[in-house]
């Protein structure tokens, strides 16, 4: 991993305005001293120094914090309101590309990925964006995706994704922070030295309940089921980070006792009627 970023020089901090269909803009405040200024269009302010082998990236709809030498994502984080959830834009015809946004040397190639048993991992997932065709051709950026083994992406991390997406249909609004956990002895693949990821994490915090759970899964296969094995606290993804993720004000930080109840029969109700209703 990266080396952990220096929190007494994190003052000027990385600022974005996630903004969403319906003029919703998220300040996202979170507290890195990493590098490179661009797209002022998208919303974005971002310290011109570097941080290690850090930088930042805005897309309209979500932030990534990029590791260059892992070439995976060390952050990524956007906003979920219950109505993106029912997005029914169709992934077809859409894959991988480098992201204009970043140097190409500095990220990982589709083709690394051919031939490796590993599955190109959503960081934020195609799915969350569906309500937009153009955020969600966003989300399939090279600067937001990790090497996933498939009985984990569409086991266990699909299931969490789920229970995402009910959850902010029935909360109005969650925060989703998402990572990987980088080791020195991380294998790698592909021309480009993808680093294979040990674990990936999550973080899923309510602002206006001010609560906020985690979860930690191992980058081997997870059945879906309970998820409750894979709680974590809060600190022990702020651990990983190396500093503290801005989550709402006032949630208690240490280890979850339960998972949130997720309605998933209620949310996929919503899901096809509201893709009956568009024919989609």
């Amino acid at each position: 991993m990266s080396d952990g970023l220096d929190l007494e020089r994190m003052k000027r901090g990385l600022r974005c305005a996630l903004v969403t269909a319906g003029a919703i803009a998220f300040a996202f405040g979170f507290h890195a001293f990493i590098g490179g200024a661009h797209g002022q269009s998208l919303g974005c302010e971002i310290p011109v120094a570097a941080q290690g082998t850090l930088i930042a990236r805005c897309h309209k709809g979500y932030v990534t914090i990029f590791d260059t030498a892992a070439k995976v994502p060390y952050l990524v984080a956007y906003r979920l309101t219950g109505p993106h959830t029912l997005g029914c834009s169709s992934r077809k015809g859409l894959s991988f590309k480098v992201d204009a946004l970043a140097p190409a040397a500095d990220q990982g190639r589709p083709n690394d990925y051919h031939g490796s048993g590993y599955d190109l991992g959503h960081m934020a997932p195609n799915q969350d964006f569906a309500w937009d065709a153009a955020e969600q051709r966003d989300t399939f950026s090279m600067l937001n995706v990790a090497p996933q083994v498939p009985g984990l992406n569409r086991q266990g991390w699909e299931a969490l994704e789920e229970d995402v997406r009910a959850w902010a249909l029935e909360r109005g609004t969650v925060d989703v922070y998402v990572g990987a956990v980088i080791t020195a002895g991380d294998a790698t693949i592909g021309a480009h030295h993808v680093d294979v990821p040990a674990a990936f994490w999550k973080v899923i915090a309510d602002p206006s309940r001010h609560e906020a759970i985690a979860f930690e899964m191992p980058n081997e296969p997870v059945a879906k089921g309970d998820l409750a094995p894979y709680l974590v606290s809060i600190p022990t993804v702020d651990k990983i980070l190396g500093t503290v993720l801005p989550i709402a004000a006032g949630a208690d930080e240490g280890a979850a006792l339960t998972v949130w109840p997720a309605d998933l029969k209620a949310w996929r109700k919503a899901h096809s009627d509201a893709c009956t209703k568009t024919g989609s």
